[in-house]
């Protein structure tokens, strides 16, 4: 993930609260053998007026406590507990923390939950919370695009939305599925592409692991390309090979790890971005020097001196246009180049002065 979203995003998160507060006094009642409270005396005060007329919900919560009454004490503690610890998402994201899975659930309540959160999940739309989330988050960042690829466009608030992806996903864990703390605007691609449904948590194979958190991110992640080799890649349409990109990440971290597996982020820069524009930075470089306004290089040295001030210019453009993939490309020509790959230096010299 190159960038994160303000935790001030998820302060109207009073929908998942009040569902959580509604199932906590359920088990509470089951716990101490009383009747349970019928809807919509169950509602806390504070949502009521919100609330009430939401016959959808009371309809879910009635199916809810009647496949709970059936269960055993032993079951329902499993299902509260459940309900709690898929909540943590800080804690299980930087795996502090463990939780059940709703299939790890009584077959008996696994509907009754899904229905229950996924109708409520719509109501985010009804209630307007999801486009005041997005409209925090669009006005509190620098630039609008997608940070698990860096590149995708966001659209301005009122057009039509985003993708609001359950970072962790609502088929395993849907007691965080109208949580704002696991809600997470992100591009079509990423999205639809190459998230799905994949877990957060686990790998393929089962085993944990660390995931960047959406709204307690460490900063931006940084894209190196310096390790990548010269004329190693596959032929471009300069009939010159291209590089073999070595992309790599700053921290390389497990969560760093976590971002580009699930997301596919160095086969997409490659492929998608890289192999086909670095011709076509070239030529931008090749005007950048020709500029009327500019010496044309002369001495090797003012070359290598060029390309890293062309590097310096869209490192200072930071997330703008792809920049910082052309930063790293332009970074690692100036150090190929100032460590003396004449080859090299000699195709970016013939690139701008043809």
């Amino acid at each position: 993930m190159i960038f994160g979203y303000p935790l001030a995003a998820t302060t109207e998160n009073w929908l998942h609260k009040c569902l959580f507060e509604i199932l906590q006094s359920i088990h509470a009642h089951l716990d101490k053998g009383e009747n349970l409270p019928v809807w919509p005396a169950i509602i806390p005060t504070e949502y009521l007026d919100r609330l009430k007329s939401r016959t959808g919900v009371r309809d879910r919560l009635d199916a809810y406590q009647k496949a709970l009454v059936d269960l055993s004490r032993v079951e329902q503690h499993q299902i509260l507990r459940a309900l709690k610890n898929q909540n943590e998402i800080a804690l299980l994201l930087s795996c502090q923390f463990e939780c059940e899975a709703i299939t790890d659930l009584p077959s008996s309540i696994r509907e009754p939950v899904k229905n229950l959160f996924a109708f409520a999940f719509s109501l985010l739309t009804d209630f307007e919370i999801r486009d005041q989330h997005y409209e925090i988050i669009y006005n509190s960042v620098s630039h609008h695009i997608c940070p698990f690829c860096g590149f995708e466009p966001f659209d301005a608030p009122g057009a039509r939305r985003e993708a609001l992806d359950h970072y962790l996903p609502e088929h395993k864990y849907s007691f965080a599925a109208v949580n704002l703390r696991n809600l997470v605007p992100m591009g079509h691609k990423c999205n639809s592409g190459y998230k799905l449904a994949q877990d957060m948590l686990r790998r393929e194979d089962g085993t944990r692991r660390k995931s960047f958190d959406p709204y307690n991110h460490p900063g931006t992640v940084k894209i190196s390309l310096i390790n990548s080799e010269p004329f190693a890649g596959e032929v471009g349409n300069t009939g010159e090979p291209l590089p073999k990109w070595k992309v790599e990440f700053s921290p390389n971290s497990e969560e760093s790890t976590t971002w580009n597996d699930v997301f596919d982020i160095e086969t997409r820069y490659k492929r998608d971005v890289l192999d086909e524009a670095f011709n076509n930075w070239l030529l931008g470089f090749r005007y950048w020097c020709r500029d009327p306004r500019k010496t044309l290089p002369g001495s090797a040295d003012e070359w290598v001196e060029s390309i890293e001030g062309y590097a310096m210019y869209h490192e200072a453009l930071g997330l703008c246009d792809r920049a910082f993939l052309k930063a790293a490309v332009f970074r690692m020509l100036h150090t190929h180049c100032k460590n003396g790959d004449q080859r090299l230096l000699n195709f970016i010299k013939n690139v701008v002065t043809m």
